[in-house]
């Protein structure tokens, strides 16, 4: 009988980030129960977005924890990647994701930092700030929805490529039919401003991403 050694790779710091995670949602419960359940049903309807978009700003700590969940969330998710397509990885596991992580909370918060001093130059704070919010709210949402997908993959099931693949281009669509609910809407503004509005989607819709892409 031939012995096959079993490579048994630990997951205590995940179980401890999985931890950490649940305590967000557990606090953001805590600061608005009312709240939270409606975003909870945030992809159901669009109560949360008419009730919290104008009388709260983006930075409301119910908002900020919510923004630690998607980057931790997020980043855990693009972690596993590594491994599913056997990607280069640096020996210490915890660095790599620490290191995934802090370059997606950078990208994130100077995304925001420059749509707000963009809003503040041109004077159109008002359908910036509605923007951000509508736009940081799916995402939050988007990045609580992997939250269970990561556990599982982590505990349970080892993903294929294809699988990913599938969630890639899944939360691709989510996140163009967010956008594009919110052109729709303010479909005028943006025709009136159509040269600028090409800009912007180059420079902080779509580089962004390309630019985490190549960093990671």
């Amino acid at each position: 009988m031939e012995f096959i050694t079993r490579e048994i790779i630990s997951t205590n710091w995940l179980t401890i980030l999985i931890v950490f995670c649940l305590t967000l949602l557990a606090i953001a419960k805590g600061i608005n129960s009312f709240r939270f359940y409606d975003f909870v049903g945030l992809f159901s309807n669009n109560k949360y977005i008419i009730s919290y978009q104008k009388p709260n700003k983006l930075s409301s700590i119910f908002n900020v924890v919510l923004l630690l969940l998607q980057i931790a969330s997020v980043s855990l998710f693009i972690y596993i990647c590594f491994d599913v397509f056997e990607w280069q990885t640096t020996p210490v596991e915890v660095t790599l994701y620490f290191k995934i992580s802090i370059i997606y909370t950078v990208i994130v918060i100077c995304k925001l930092l420059i749509e707000k001093i963009i809003a503040t130059i041109f004077s159109i704070d008002a359908i910036i700030d509605e923007y951000l919010f509508y736009k940081v709210s799916y995402r939050n949402f988007i990045g609580l929805l992997l939250l269970p997908i990561n556990i599982i993959f982590i505990y349970s099931i080892h993903p294929s490529k294809i699988v990913f693949i599938i969630l890639f281009v899944a939360m691709a669509v989510l996140n163009t039919i967010v956008l594009i609910s919110f052109y729709r809407k303010n479909e005028n503004t943006i025709l009136n401003h159509l040269f600028y509005f090409i800009l912007y989607l180059c420079a902080l819709e779509i580089a962004p991403y390309f630019i985490l892409y190549k960093l990671i």
